[in-house]
């Protein structure tokens, strides 16, 4: 107990805000490896070369909690790394592999990649560049049960909770994707996407421009194709605020648009030309808000 407590202390400058969290159902694969067991929740070591990418006239945060779970065949410590709404955190894996995380999104991942697989959990949207290694392919899990797996590429991964769909997009080399229905796999070439539907178990590839995909790495917003839907998600994730839309006038029209720098406000006042709506910021309330310390923006459609 005293050398943990030596170590929390050694760590507690570095850290920005660390928390236990719950991961009871981010990652049931890796879990079952350690049902049997009893769990410890104890600090890890810091994770090395962990770097937070502010977005514009936001600043940034990045919660890390280590989670050590002991088995009677194996002991694996888990890091688990989350960017929380407006934020992007870029940061390393064990195996040199690089990250990007968006807002409102978390990614798990055994702090020593010793296995077969290097297998990693996420939730949320991830940018991956993974460094090559042919005997021991990466993995991608996704809550929805959808997984890529590689051996050295660049790819996006797109698995909100909210979101209808799950997208992943190949930027460079060659990606595989398992689906939930019976295993199928499709293969991804640079430049082609897979969207899967969670709620119709279907899958569509095609072809995509990957620079509007992660844009979101530099802190731009790429709208093509959009539903007012997706771009509020859009905008609450990166403004860290709580969007909500009276009326449903106008919800299904598409929207096209490109934002770099621009504020909340600036935004929604490009949006109300294209579109008849009227929006406020409504008084803050720290009760009904309390679980993410957001604003909430009311928005009128016509």
């Amino acid at each position: 107990m005293e050398q943990l407590l030596r170590q929390a202390d050694a760590i507690a400058d570095d850290i920005v805000t660390m928390e236990m969290t719950d991961v009871a159902g981010a990652y049931d694969r890796l879990q079952e490896r350690c049902h049997q067991s009893r769990r410890h929740v104890v600090l890890g070591r810091l994770m090395r070369y962990a770097a937070i990418l502010a977005l514009p006239l936001l600043l940034s945060t990045m919660v890390l909690a280590y989670l050590h779970f002991t088995s009677s065949q194996a002991d694996i410590r888990f890091a688990e790394v989350k960017a929380l709404d407006g934020t992007v955190v870029r940061f390393e894996l064990p195996d040199s592999s690089v990250v990007w995380l968006n807002a409102g999104s978390q990614l798990r991942y055994p702090i020593s990649f010793d296995g077969d697989k290097r297998e990693v959990a996420l939730q949320g949207e991830g940018y991956f560049e993974v460094k090559a290694n042919r005997e021991h392919p990466f993995y991608v899990h996704t809550p929805s049960g959808m997984s890529v797996y590689v051996y050295g590429t660049h790819f996006n991964v797109q698995a909100y909770d909210d979101s209808e769909c799950i997208e992943t997009s190949l930027e460079e080399g060659r990606l595989n994707v398992i689906l939930p229905n019976k295993g199928q796999q499709l293969t991804l070439r640079p430049g082609e996407y897979v969207s899967y539907n969670k709620l119709t178990c279907q899958a569509m590839k095609s072809t995509t421009d990957v620079e509007v995909k992660t844009a979101w790495r530099k802190g731009e917003l790429i709208f093509r194709n959009a539903t007012l839907d997706e771009v509020f998600k859009a905008l609450s994730r990166r403004f860290n605020v709580d969007i909500s839309y009276r009326n449903h006038t106008n919800r299904d029209d598409r929207y096209r648009a490109t934002f770099h720098d621009e504020t909340l406000p600036q935004i929604l006042d490009y949006l109300s030309k294209s579109t008849v709506l009227t929006w406020k910021y409504e008084p803050y309330h720290s009760s009904s808000t309390a679980n993410k310390g957001q604003r909430k923006v009311l928005i009128d459609l016509y």
